[in-house]
């Protein structure tokens, strides 16, 4: 069908607010919305309304459930409080939109441009947005849990104090992004870029990192336990007061990190690069430090007890005396 006889078919259906069902049965136009909001109807439930412009409109507050959306135009519109669970919004337009304490439970937004949209609060629990830009978009406090945002991009993005609990970041890039004291237990974060990243005192408790890029990312006070950083990228990166007892850091570059004060108890940095990093204070007890690149590492206060450092590279004979006296198993002097 044309776009000019879709158009004159959209514009011959009219709605009457009192009668829900043909709108379950009938496409309208996104005039028909605009007139039927202003008289009260919220429900616009289960629509075709697939490349619908509603770009800048005022729809707070209204349902959207289980509509397709795909590839509509809601750029700067107002859809705070609205529903749109099971929507499909693949490819849909939402820059700029007011997504303010929406719930998008189970909608699905492959390659939807969120660009700067605002979702405090919101809900997108089981939601998908694969390669979605969601570049500068702020959704602090935000239910994410089990979500996908596989290969989407929320470069400078805000999700502070958000529930990611078990959503996966594969091959997402988070440059920039904030997402202090956020819940991040179980995710999946393989092959993701966090350069530079605001993480403090997130909770990635059991979370896969493996071949994550942190570059020079802040992670403060963050619990790491158990979490899987094989071959990770952590130069540069803030990792003070971290908790990484029993995490698997094989292969992992911490090259001029600080790791200061840490827990890195019964860890696995076997063949991990620790060029240059801090180590001051940090519980290294019963770490696996084998074919480690030690070269200008500080160990000042450290606790070294039963550190195995088999074929260990880099280590000054100060500092070989110092770890034998201390504790340290498999120096060779």
């Amino acid at each position: 069908m044309s776009t000019e006889n879709y158009n004159q078919v959209c514009s011959k259906t009219i709605v009457n607010p009192s009668n829900a069902s043909l709108m379950f049965m009938n496409i309208i136009n996104a005039s028909d919305i605009i007139k039927n909001y202003a008289e009260q109807e919220r429900n616009f439930q289960n629509l075709n309304l697939s490349r619908v412009d509603l770009k800048g409109a005022d729809l707070n507050g209204i349902d959207f459930s289980h509509a397709n959306l795909n590839s509509a135009d809601f750029s700067y519109t107002n859809l705070s409080s609205s529903n749109l669970i099971w929507a499909d919004l693949n490819r849909a337009n939402l820059r700029h939109a007011n997504l303010t304490q929406a719930s998008l439970l189970y909608s699905s937004l492959f390659w939807a441009d969120l660009k700067s949209a605002t979702l405090v609060n919101a809900n997108l629990s089981n939601a998908l947005l694969n390669y979605a830009n969601l570049t500068s978009a702020c959704l602090k406090g935000a239910d994410l849990t089990e979500a996908s945002l596989e290969s989407a991009c929320l470069v400078q993005a805000s999700l502070s104090r958000a529930n990611l609990f078990k959503t996966s970041f594969k091959g997402a890039d988070l440059t920039g992004a904030n997402l202090d004291e956020a819940n991040l237990r179980q995710t999946n974060w393989e092959g993701a870029i966090l350069s530079q990243a605001s993480l403090q005192r997130v909770d990635l408790e059991k979370s896969q990192l493996n071949e994550t890029i942190l570059r020079g990312s802040d992670l403060t006070e963050a619990d790491l336990v158990e979490a899987d950083l094989r071959y990770a990228d952590l130069t540069e990166a803030n990792l003070y007061r971290v908790a990484l007892e029993l995490a698997n850091l094989v292969g992992a570059d911490f090259s001029r990190a600080t790791l200061k004060r840490a827990s890195l108890f019964r860890a696995d940095l076997e063949g991990a690069v620790l060029q240059d990093t801090n180590l001051v204070k940090t519980d290294l007890r019963h770490t696996n430090f084998k074919d480690t690149q030690l070269m200008g590492a500080d160990f000042s206060g450290s606790r070294v007890k039963g550190a195995c450092f088999t074929d260990a590279q880099g280590l000054t004979c100060q500092q070989k005396q110092w770890l034998l006296v201390n504790g340290a198993l498999n120096i060779t002097l």
